[in-house]
């Protein structure tokens, strides 16, 4: 049976996690847990994620992070797929090394981050592991506190986000945060349990198939929940009208400056606007989905330094939409 389709919404947050198959205790073993870390810390820079929590435990791992215009289901495919590869050559086993595929929660609220981050932190206290969240190395927490050097989380991200007001209090207000939750009685839940997976339909989904989502997301973020339903034909075509660039001049091997913009510009709205597949705008402009990919890193790459990018994919968003609109009116 075909697979459900997954909603991605670039540059939001979630809650992902996965176990691994039979729930074996293979990250008990220090050669296993820094080979998924140095894999997360690789597949983070290459896709330009904020991970604002984490935690990896003996049969599974809790993330909490931000995604940039790579979609969510390709980031997690090659951190599951490139750990499971390693480990199972090392070892010389055959078979799956995950349970199933990653599930994933869209996180809609500031409340629900902040439980999120908790239930993440607080994860080895739960199962019994320790007494003092400061004392699992395997976790975001002791580089929250400046316990340990940043090597995964994106601290200032994280605690930006519980005391906007007064910066010299962010450290200290996530402590007293986690203290504050340390005895709640959700925190020793299943996930399917938790405040923000209770209404999910399954354990596969994402985000809420609601059209009643908000504009923005909790940290004000641009959904792409309210966009028009555009093929990619209808967004390649009114592109190239709108850019002035051919389609063939896309899909040919010039490098001149415009035109390398112009193939950037063309995936970060294709695929992280309107949520289309990387191989298949691979497939419609005859390229390698490796070279789109590229494309799509580069361009989320500059929306991260260049402040002006966003609005300029925008305007270029807002022409594709009203093209193909008025065409589709004639």
């Amino acid at each position: 049976m075909a697979r459900k389709p997954r909603l991605f919404v670039p540059f939001a947050t979630y809650h992902v996690y996965c176990r691994v198959a039979r729930g074996e205790f293979i990250f008990a073993n220090h050669t296993n847990s820094e080979l998924f870390l140095k894999t997360l810390s690789d597949v983070r820079d290459r896709d330009g994620l904020s991970i604002l929590a984490w935690c990896l435990m003996t049969n599974h791992y809790h993330l909490v992070l931000r995604t940039g215009a790579v979609p969510l289901w390709r980031t997690m495919a090659r951190l599951q797929r490139t750990v499971a590869r390693k480990h199972n050559r090392k070892m010389r086993y055959l078979g799956r090394l995950w349970q199933s595929r990653y599930r994933a929660r869209f996180i809609d609220s500031n409340s629900y981050f902040k439980q999120v981050v908790a239930y993440v932190h607080l994860n080895p206290l739960a199962a019994g592991l320790v007494d003092d969240p400061a004392d699992y190395e395997l976790s975001g927490h002791r580089e929250a506190i400046g316990l340990a050097p940043n090597r995964i989380l994106d601290t200032s991200g994280l605690l930006g986000l519980f005391e906007e007001e007064h910066p010299s209090r962010m450290r200290a207000a996530y402590v007293d945060w986690i203290r504050s939750i340390a005895e709640a009685k959700w925190l020793e839940n299943e996930v399917r349990e938790l405040p923000w997976w209770k209404d999910a339909n399954d354990a596969e989904e994402i985000a809420r198939p609601s059209p009643n989502l908000p504009v923005e997301t909790f940290d004000q973020q641009q959904l792409i929940d309210n966009r028009p339903a555009l093929t990619l034909t209808q967004i390649v075509d009114a592109f190239s009208a709108t850019a002035g660039i051919e389609l063939e001049e896309l899909s040919s091997r010039r490098k001149r400056r415009a035109i390398a913009r112009s193939r950037c510009d063309l995936s970060a709205v294709a695929v992280g606007r309107f949520g289309h597949r990387v191989c298949d705008l691979a497939r419609v402009l005859d390229k390698n989905p490796g070279t789109v990919s590229r494309w799509l890193t580069n361009a989320d790459l500059r929306l991260r330094t260049d402040p002006e990018y966003r609005s300029q994919l925008d305007l270029l968003e807002q022409r594709i939409v009203k093209h193909t609109t008025e065409n589709v009116t004639l």
